[in-house]
């Protein structure tokens, strides 16, 4: 009995197996630094990701010009996933309903911090010897670049406003590093990796000898790492696969893979829950944001 040209056709389909298209995942990389630096080591993250799905899923990768275009980004439903610093996700969580799910570790910490940093010839050794100089700040939505910093100096009394000659936004870390280091201002604030001095923004974004002119004379209060978070959306249509994803990220670990070391000296990340981060809305809360 011949069968019907259309049932052939079918099993023919079936047999060349009409593989559904890959899931595209758009995934937001906080601009810490300059973009061409930081595009290959965010393109080494999603190309990880699709091996690990073996071709499921097409990574696609989303670096904004400011802090705040991750968030406008993740409002259009134009964003998935994205590295969220803080403060960052405090708003996005806020705003579009946006989750964590990871937070990074560097070191043995899921902490790090906000440090004030000053040129070691400047001669300035503590906050008050400040007052009437110039400070550059990373972005308003920086925990460690604005918030955090802002927050601790207003606890001490010292409003900002009126104890800066002048405040400028850098935009990125190394741009506020640089300032300093260049005497454009007198002091700035920035990321560090621990509270004793020995690693931050200086040491990574600038040559040895560079950074052994900068000291950093004051530090806030530890700041909860920075996160991996997903979007409301993609977390409602996809809960297995942002589970999956998240895994992997989790599997990237130093010394055995140096991608999130390579992203963000994150040595590895752990799960994380939204009120980890209240310390980020009480800051911000005393910063005045």
């Amino acid at each position: 009995m011949r069968k019907p040209l259309f049932f052939v056709l079918a099993l023919l389909g079936l047999s060349l197996g009409l593989a559904q298209a890959p899931i595209k995942v758009r995934i937001g990389f906080n601009p810490t630094q300059n973009s061409d630096q930081l595009r290959p080591a965010a393109q080494a993250i999603a190309d990880y990701i699709e091996k690990e799905f073996k071709g499921t899923i097409e990574v696609e990768v989303f670096i904004p010009t400011e802090y705040r275009g991750l968030i406008e980004a993740m409002r259009g439903g134009n964003l998935d996933f994205a590295f969220f610093p803080p403060d960052g996700y405090v708003i996005a969580h806020q705003d579009v309903g946006a989750e964590v799910l990871l937070k990074s570790v560097r070191g043995n910490s899921p902490y790090y911090w906000s440090a004030i940093i000053v040129r070691k010839d400047s001669g300035i050794r503590r906050i008050e010897q400040l007052e009437g100089k110039t400070i550059a700040w990373v972005d308003k939505n920086s925990a460690a670049g604005y918030v955090f910093p802002r927050a601790a100096l207003i606890s001490r009394g010292i409003n900002p406003d009126k104890f800066f000659s002048k405040q400028i936004f850098a935009g990125k870390h190394d741009a506020a590093v640089l300032a300093v280091l260049n005497r454009s201002v007198d002091a700035a604030a920035t990321f560090a990796n621990d509270d004793r001095n020995k690693s931050g923004a200086w040491t990574q974004f600038l040559k040895p000898e560079e950074a052994a002119q900068i000291t950093a004379i004051f530090y806030t209060r530890p700041i909860p790492g920075d996160t991996f978070t997903v979007s409301k959306q993609f977390l409602t249509k996809y809960p297995n696969l942002t589970k999956g994803i998240a895994a992997a990220i989790r599997r990237i670990r130093t010394p055995e893979s140096k991608l999130l070391f390579n992203l963000y000296r994150i040595d590895y990340m752990v799960p994380a829950k939204d009120s980890d981060y209240d310390v980020v809305r009480e800051a911000r809360r005393i910063a005045g944001q």
